[in-house]
């Protein structure tokens, strides 16, 4: 699982979403190009830039995805100028 999706706000800006909290979205009925979102972080709802279809297939993706995040070794490169 992609354990974060993001996405774009109808009037600017961004949102994340921890996949897993994710607990229903609806079209918005005033404009089928937005759909409204419910999570933990977001219970009254939020309103996405994108139609419920492409919300629906970024949450499967992101659910059903394989992907994992391995360690990675990091290397100090001194002090920031």
């Amino acid at each position: 699982m992609i354990d974060l999706m993001g996405v774009r706000l109808p009037n600017g800006g961004n949102a994340i979403f921890l996949t897993s909290t994710v607990s229903g979205a609806h079209s918005d009925i005033s404009d089928e190009s937005l759909t409204i979102v419910y999570s933990e972080a977001f219970a009254e709802g939020i309103t996405v830039a994108m139609p419920i279809e492409e919300f629906y297939t970024l949450w499967m993706t992101c659910l059903l995805s394989d992907y994992e995040v391995e360690d990675v070794e990091t290397v100090d490169l001194g002090p920031m100028h």
